[in-house]
């Protein structure tokens, strides 16, 4: 892999070369294999190879997790939505607000679990579902702290541009960046050079999500949910922050080096 910009520490890289079998080996050397559940299909990436998920009971997931989500991160992951499962027609699910693709949720089975990230596609806002948008989300706290009023609300940094249905079937390259030093999160898309950004207060509570790494859903109060509708391709996860030079470095190495097609 070609020098980053950053100090970023790859923890995790998995490129879907196997094509065939219930496993993804971690070409990083760190040892987090993933494990297909569902009996996803194999099928062709861009760059590489890739797994379709059906959106409702396939996705993959490490033996524990992977990073520190305590800490600063960064998440580079090739994602298509899949026309075969979405439809025609791209829209969220009645009462769905999400797909999401990566994710790490909390600790203990039994509790309130989140994740203290979901990268994927969100809706803008609850009153505009239709209204979508890749995106990294935030989450403060795993569970429900007290309130009305909460302390905290959840935080997207989105991508400028709304999502319809001409993404179908198109490979896009997203890089989820959270700065703990400098209480920013970041969404990149090197294609289009699209940046979104959110700033966390001051008292952000990072914490530290102890379950297996997810791709292809998420969990809220302890339940599957955001389930990815599509094919995830090769996915790499970062210690550390990536800058936006970074992420169009990795997007032309995995191009090998050829503008986008």
């Amino acid at each position: 892999m070609s020098s980053l910009e950053s100090d970023a520490r790859l923890l995790a890289w998995w490129r879907f070369e196997e094509g065939a079998g219930d496993v993804v080996e971690d070409s990083s050397g760190n040892g987090h294999t993933l494990r297909l559940v569902g009996d996803p299909a194999w099928v062709r990436g861009k760059p590489g190879g890739a797994v379709a998920l059906n959106g409702k009971d396939q996705h993959l997931e490490t033996a524990g997790p992977v990073l520190r989500t305590d800490e600063s991160l960064s998440v580079a992951a090739w994602l298509r939505l899949d026309r075969a499962v979405v439809g025609d027609y791209l829209a969220f699910p009645p009462g769905w607000y999400a797909f999401t693709a990566v994710s790490q949720p909390g600790p203990a089975a039994g509790s309130l679990t989140h994740s203290p990230f979901y990268l994927g596609v969100r809706a803008r806002d609850e009153d505009t579902p239709e209204v979508m948008k890749w995106c990294l989300e935030v989450a403060p706290v795993d569970g429900d702290p007290p309130g009305p009023p909460w302390p905290f609300v959840w935080e997207n940094a989105f991508s400028p541009g709304q999502l319809d249905s001409s993404v179908l079937d198109r490979w896009v390259f997203v890089v989820g960046v959270v700065d703990k030093e400098s209480l920013t999160t970041h969404l990149y898309l090197p294609a289009t050079g699209e940046h979104g950004t959110a700033t966390l207060v001051s008292h952000w509570p990072f914490w530290q999500a102890d379950a297996p790494l997810q791709i292809g859903r998420a969990y809220w109060r302890n339940e599957p949910v955001d389930q990815w509708p599509g094919s995830v391709g090769p996915i790499r996860l970062f210690e550390g922050v990536l800058t936006q030079d970074d992420a169009q470095r990795l997007y032309r190495e995995d191009l090998g080096g050829d503008e986008p097609g």
